[in-house]
C-alpha cells in the first residue's frame, strides 16, 4: 500500500496549489486526478484577473493567455453600460484553462508532489486510531485497454477534497455538499470582434438568476455562454437559453457567425451559510477546497482566484498538521480562509438573491441609473473582479438603486428564504 502524508483529490487550480504548498512544506504529497489529462474537460469561461495570474505564481504566462481585455460592456434589454479598466492592474485575461491547469500541476510536481491520472476515489475509510485514512481508488490498469480498471489502496493522514462542486470526498466524509448550483453552458465560435472587451448580458429572459457573456479569445473567435439559477428559471436546462440568444439576440445573433469549435457544460456551486470544510479526528483529517468548498464569487461565478488562494492555505495547514502530528491544527484552515474571503462571499450571496428576483425592466432601470458619469467613475475606480463587493457597495449608495431595492424588498426577502 502506498502511503503519503497528504492526498489531494482533484487536479484543478485549487488542488494543484494545495499540493504545491503541502510538498513545499516538506509533506509527502499525491494528486489523484480522475481524468486522463490535467485541465480536461474544460468547464470554465476562462476569464481571470491579473491578480489571479500573480496568485498562480506562473512565470510563462504567454503559454496560456489568449488575450488581455480592457473592460466590459453590460447590456440590459434597452441600455448599454461601458466600463473600462484604465489601470492595467485591473484588467482581465482570457486564458486557456487546460494549459493553465497543466502548468499549475507541473509547478506542484516541481516541488515534489506526485500525480496519478485516470484514477477515481471510490471510498475513503478511516483507519484505526492514528492510522490515517485509506482511500480505495480505481485506476487504469497497465494494459493497452484504458477502460480496464484495477483497484488499489492508498493511505494518507490528510485528504484534501478538491474534486469540484459534486465533491465525492465531502460526501464520504459526511461534510456538507452544496445542494444549489448554477447550470452553465458555453461554446467557442467565430464572432465579429471590434475591440478587446467582454460583453455581459443581463435579464430574466436572457439568463434567469445570472447572466450571459461573450469573451473574445482572438481576433475572430469568442466564447459565448451563460448560466442560470434553475430555482428561478422556467426551464432547468441552460441550453435552450443559449440557442435563443445565438439565433435571436439583437447583438449576439448579428455578430455570431454560426460556427462552433468547442462545447462545454458544467455547474458552479452557490455557497451556503455555515458550510463546514474541515473534519479532523484522531490521526485523520479531511479538508475541502475550491468548488468542493463552494469558494466562489456568487456575483460573477469565478472561482479560480479564490481556489488558488485557499489552496495555499489548505496545503500549508495540512502539511503542518502532518509534520507536527496534530490534526487539531487543521481547524485553523477554515478560520483563515473565512477571514480572507468569507465576508465577500456572504455579501455576494445577498446580491445574487436580489439578481434572481429582478426583471428585465429592473435591469434597465439599474443600467440607466448607473449611466450617469459620477457612477461610471465610481465603478471604474472601485471595480475589482476578485472583490466585486467594493463596487456594489458603491452602487447601493445611489438613490435610484435604493428606490429599486425598496420596491423589490418583498421579492428579495422571499428569495432569501428560498435560496438558503
Amino acid at each position: 500500500m502506498r502511503e503519503y502524508d497528504i492526498v489531494v483529490v482533484g487536479g484543478g487550480p485549487a488542488g494543484c496549489m494545495a499540493a504545491k504548498y503541502a510538498a513545499k512544506a516538506g509533506a509527502s504529497t499525491l494528486i489523484i486526478e480522475e481524468h486522463s489529462a490535467i485541465g480536461e474537460p474544460v468547464q470554465c469561461a476562462g476569464l481571470i484577473s491579473k491578480r489571479a495570474i500573480e496568485e498562480s505564481e506562473l512565470k510563462n504566462i504567454g503559454s496560456f493567455v489568449n488575450c488581455e481585455l480592457k473592460g466590459a460592456i453590460v447590456h440590459s434589454q434597452s441600455h448599454e453600460l461601458r466600463i473600462e479598466s484604465l489601470s492595467p492592474d485591473k484588467r482581465a485575461f482570457a486564458i486557456r484553462r487546460d494549459i493553465f491547469d497543466k502548468d499549475l500541476a507541473k509547478a506542484a510536481m516541481d516541488e515534489g508532489a506526485e500525480l496519478i491520472l485516470n484514477s477515481k476515489v471510490k471510498h475513503v475509510k478511516k483507519g484505526g486510531k492514528r492510522e490515517g485514512a485509506k482511500l480505495t481508488i480505481l485506476s487504469a490498469a497497465n494494459t493497452t485497454n484504458a477502460d480496464v480498471k484495477e483497484e488499489n489502496e492508498i493511505k494518507a493522514n490528510v485528504v484534501i477534497g478538491a474534486d469540484g462542486w459534486r465533491s465525492g470526498i465531502a460526501r464520504m466524509a459526511g461534510l456538507t455538499v452544496t445542494k444549489n448550483f448554477l447550470n452553465c453552458v458555453q461554446i467557442e465560435g467565430q464572432y465579429e470582434i471590434h475591440e478587446p472587451v467582454a460583453d455581459i448580458f443581463v435579464g430574466k429572459t436572457i439568463a434567469p438568476g445570472f447572466f450571459a457573456w461573450v469573451i473574445p479569445i482572438g481576433e475572430t473567435t469568442a466564447r459565448i455562454g451563460l448560466c442560470i439559477d434553475k430555482r428561478f428559471s422556467p426551464h432547468p436546462n441552460p441550453l435552450p437559453f443559449l440557442k435563443r440568444i445565438l439565433s435571436g439576440h439583437p447583438v449576439i445573433a448579428k455578430k455570431y457567425k454560426g460556427t462552433q469549435s468547442k462545447f462545454t457544460a458544467g455547474g458552479i456551486p452557490i455557497p451556503t451559510e455555515r458550510q463546514k470544510t474541515v473534519k479532523a479526528e484522531d490521526g485523520t483529517g479531511i479538508l475541502l477546497v475550491g468548488d468542493a468548498a463552494a469558494q466562489v464569487k456568487p456575483i460573477t461565478g469565478g472561482g479560480v482566484y479564490y481556489g488558488m488562494k485557499c489552496g495555499k492555505i489548505a496545503g500549508e495547514a495540512a502539511a503542518r498538521a502532518c509534520l507536527e502530528k496534530n490534526m487539531e491544527l487543521l481547524n485553523g484552515y477554515e478560520k483563515r480562509w473565512q477571514e480572507e474571503i468569507g465576508a465577500e462571499i456572504a455579501f455576494g450571496l445577498k446580491i445574487h438573491r436580489l439578481r434572481c428576483v429582478l426583471g428585465d425592466k429592473d435591469f434597465d432601470r439599474i443600467c440607466q441609473a448607473l449611466s450617469k458619469y459620477d457612477m461610471i467613475q465610481r465603478i471604474t475606480n472601485r471595480g475589482d473582479m476578485d472583490y466585486p463587493s467594493f463596487v456594489f457597495r458603491e452602487l447601493l449608495k445611489n438613490p435610484g438603486i435604493i428606490m429599486l431595492m425598496a420596491k423589490s424588498i418583498i421579492k428579495y426577502l422571499y428569495a432569501k428564504r428560498k435560496i438558503r
